[in-house]
């Protein structure tokens, strides 16, 4: 079998550029690895909790003093209080509706037939079949993506409660042609760069911000 086949393709296109954020990326490989395995309870439960993931990476991102520790259902419907899925309100709300049945569906699923879920007889069997559990792992797919890409898409870095250097490439680039940088050499013709954006962000991260949204409201305005 290919085992790219096996592979989150729309999840793994959302979050390219976001390296930072190991566990997020840790959790859908996670999940591609128990699908690639061929273990169908395993993969209910990575399901829920890569979703889980992307709520909570998105809720933190957008909320001020954010509760993350919350059950499957609330984290979903505090994701949807505050982004969302299209610009066209009939959309968004059908959208929302379909996004909760993926959700409530998953979680039940995960809670009754997810590997670790809790324990069963030593002669159990688990009657959850691969082609199921790849369903659900698609439509997770599907939804994580969705709401991942438009999170970042439409994350205003005035609102935003945390800051992400490589969203804003365009904004780096700018910033490197009106500053000079600072080489640091260690020796033995060893020289270590570090780029104006990089120096910002790392010790003013206020100023950057500051900086950023004065930037986006020129090339809109130019635009």
């Amino acid at each position: 079998m290919n085992e790219n086949a096996l592979r989150l393709p729309l999840s793994t296109r959302a979050i390219v550029g976001n390296e930072e954020a190991v566990h997020l990326i840790e959790q859908k490989e996670r999940l591609e690895s128990a699908l690639l395995q061929r273990d169908a309870p395993l993969s209910l439960d990575l399901s829920k909790a890569f979703l889980e993931t992307i709520f909570k990476t998105i809720i933190n991102d957008r909320v001020a003093e954010a509760n993350t520790n919350l059950e499957f259902g609330p984290l979903f419907r505090t994701v949807k209080d505050n982004l969302d899925f299209s610009e066209n309100t009939d959309i968004n709300n059908l959208l929302g509706l379909l996004a909760g049945q993926i959700v409530n569906v998953t979680g039940q699923l995960r809670n009754r037939y997810g590997a670790a879920s809790h324990g069963d007889d030593g002669y159990h069997t688990n009657p959850i079949k691969m082609v199921e559990a790849e369903f659900i792992a698609s439509s997770v797919d599907g939804l994580a993506s969705c709401i991942y890409k438009k999170h970042k898409e439409t994350l205003e870095p005035e609102v935003a409660h945390r800051l992400r250097y490589d969203d804003y490439p365009e904004f780096n680039d700018w910033l490197d042609e009106q500053f000079d940088g600072y080489n640091l050499p260690l020796g033995n013709g060893n020289i270590i760069q570090f780029t104006a954006s990089q120096m910002v962000f790392q010790h003013d991260m206020e100023g950057y911000r500051e900086m950023l949204v004065q930037y986006s409201s020129t090339e809109e305005e130019e635009g």
